[in-house]
C-alpha cells in the first residue's frame, strides 16, 4: 500500500489555482486531457481540480496552464503568496490559547494570578475605580 501523502499549504494553495484556472478555461476535463495529448488522464485532471489523491506534480501544471492560456510565471507566484499566508495564518492559530490558558500579568493587579481572589472585595474595587473615572 502506498504511504498518504501529507499536503502542504504550498499544495493546497496550488490546488486552489489549479481549480480557479480550469473553471476558468470553460474546458471539460476530457478536452483538457485530449489538449494535453493523452499525457495526463480526464480522470487525472478532475483529482487535480478537486484536490483528491495527490497534489499536482510540476509538469502537470505546466500543462494545464498552457492548454487553459494561463502564465504558470504568474501563477506559481500567486501560489507562493498563498501559500505564505496560509502557513502566517495556521501559525496564528496555533499559537492562539484559549481564555483560560492565557497569562496573566502579575503588574495589573496583586490579586492577579492567585487562586485566593475574594470576588466581592474585587468588584468593590472595580466599582470604586469606575466611580473615580466617571467623575
Amino acid at each position: 500500500m502506498a504511504a498518504k501523502i501529507e499536503w502542504t499549504a504550498a499544495d493546497y494553495a496550488a490546488k486552489n489555482a489549479m481549480a480557479k484556472i480550469i473553471d476558468a478555461s470553460a474546458l471539460a476535463y476530457r478536452v483538457i486531457a485530449e489538449r494535453m495529448g493523452g499525457v495526463v488522464s480526464h480522470v487525472r485532471i478532475g483529482y487535480i481540480h478537486n484536490g483528491e489523491k495527490s497534489p499536482v506534480r510540476l509538469s502537470e501544471f505546466l500543462l494545464i496552464c498552457e492548454v487553459c492560456n494561463a502564465d504558470p510565471v504568474q501563477t506559481l507566484r500567486e501560489i507562493i503568496t498563498e501559500a505564505r499566508r496560509m502557513e502566517l495564518e495556521q501559525q496564528t492559530a496555533s499559537t492562539k490559547k484559549p481564555a483560560g490558558e492565557r497569562f496573566v500579568d502579575d503588574r495589573q493587579s496583586p490579586e492577579a494570578g492567585h487562586e485566593d481572589i475574594d470576588i466581592d472585595t474585587w468588584a468593590a474595587r472595580i466599582k470604586a475605580e469606575d466611580k473615580v473615572n466617571v467623575e
